[in-house]
């Protein structure tokens, strides 16, 4: 989970870093399957799926920057 907040640190505030974890773990929680999705939270879209009971974050893009991170949180 390090590597999710290390990621994104220069980018978003850690209350936003936060907002968009707990957005992506209810997102994946909701669709449920085993292939990749794209979502979307204000100016972050992202990409994950599921890992047994954790979520592979693949990247997130905020604003025009996608930030490749392969992160389990």
């Amino acid at each position: 989970m390090n590597k999710f907040f290390d990621y994104l640190e220069m980018d978003l505030s850690l209350r936003d870093i936060r907002e968009l974890l707990g957005y992506i773990r209810r997102f994946m929680a909701a669709v449920a399957g085993e292939i990749p999705v794209e979502g979307k939270l204000g100016r972050c879209g992202f990409c994950a799926s599921p890992e047994g009971d954790r979520v592979r974050v693949h990247w997130v893009q905020v604003g025009r920057q996608r930030i490749a991170m392969d992160a389990i949180v």
